[in-house]
């Protein structure tokens, strides 16, 4: 996407602040929300690309309640497991045209959205960790939110990386990424190493106790499992809503990280481009996106004797 179209778009999206709350396998209620709004029968929704979500629990134990067989947003809607986890969503852009270094799958600009913790996570987080500054478990080479991008400061959970083209209506998720996720796992291997609870956990970065990291820890133990299901939820219902875009592409594991240039340790989890999608009823194709459709794209996999192989979610 062109840097300018980015900014015109940005300037166009809600100034308020935009909660997210989100609790474990919504995101399977959110989809058929959205599917509801053509398939107006559970019938009619298993004979479409969101039949796999009929098939949890808590969905069949909810549907259970329409007698006639019909399915609505509003019924939907009313549904909540139990109360989550309300994040703040922010948005950024990130690339340049010139920048090869960006890991984006063709020159040009990312929007960015964030899934930022609330106040009462940073809350914890400082009297636990006791950090040193923002970002702890975060690299400032990433798209995390910096003091000063807004009027108050959350840390970053997560966040993706979209490439946008409204002409062509579709948006391809470019990436799902946490360095959080990272960071904390470390931290625990290093709690589980001290031999007592007042055993000292000092660095450059934060300087903190075995036992104050432990509570910190099993604070945000859910969001080592959700976090994956909660930033790609957070992001469909953000391409739908603010965007109203019906086509969503997801990079191969593959193919993603020959076009983004990611070689050797840099690559992500496998799991990210694999089962996720899936999970969410992206199918895998071989179609190219439109927006990657240009000769250069083209040749490039060529010349890397790549197919191409994408998920693709249309809503």
């Amino acid at each position: 996407m062109e840097q300018n179209d980015l900014k015109e778009l940005l300037a166009c999206l809600p100034k308020e602040r935009t909660l997210y709350p989100y609790c474990q396998d919504y995101y399977a209620v959110q989809l058929l929300q959205i599917a509801a709004e053509k398939h107006l029968s559970i019938q009619a929704i298993k004979g479409s690309s969101f039949s796999r979500l009929l098939n949890k629990p808590s969905i069949t134990s909810l549907l259970s309640s329409c007698g006639n067989g019909s399915i609505s947003s509003e019924l939907l809607s009313s549904y909540w497991q139990d109360p989550g986890t309300t994040f703040l969503l922010t948005t950024g852009i990130w690339g340049s045209k010139s920048d090869r270094y960006a890991q984006t799958s063709r020159p040009g600009i990312n929007l960015v959205l964030r899934l930022n913790f609330n106040h009462q996570h940073d809350q914890i987080f400082r009297q636990s960790i006791h950090p040193v500054g923002d970002g702890v478990f975060n690299n400032w080479g990433h798209p995390v939110l910096q003091r000063g991008d807004r009027s108050y400061y959350r840390e970053t959970l997560a966040w993706s990386r979209l490439d946008i083209d409204l002409q062509l209506g579709e948006v391809l998720i470019e990436e799902i990424q946490s360095d959080w996720v990272r960071d904390v796992s470390w931290l625990d291997k290093w709690r589980q190493c001290c031999a007592t609870d007042e055993h000292p956990m000092h660095c450059y970065s934060f300087n903190t106790t075995a036992a104050k990291a432990g509570r910190y820890l099993n604070f945000v133990q859910p969001l080592l499992k959700q976090w994956s299901q909660a930033m790609l939820a957070a992001t469909i219902d953000f391409i739908h809503r603010e965007l109203g875009v019906k086509r969503i592409w997801f990079h191969s594991w593959e193919v993603g990280n020959y076009l983004k240039r990611i070689k050797g340790s840099y690559a992500p989890p496998r799991s990210l481009y694999t089962s996720l999608p899936k999970q969410f009823c992206f199918e895998l194709t071989d179609q190219l996106p439109d927006l990657l459709s240009d000769k250069l794209t083209s040749k490039r996999l060529r010349r890397g004797k790549i197919s191409p192989r994408f998920y693709k979610l249309e809503l």
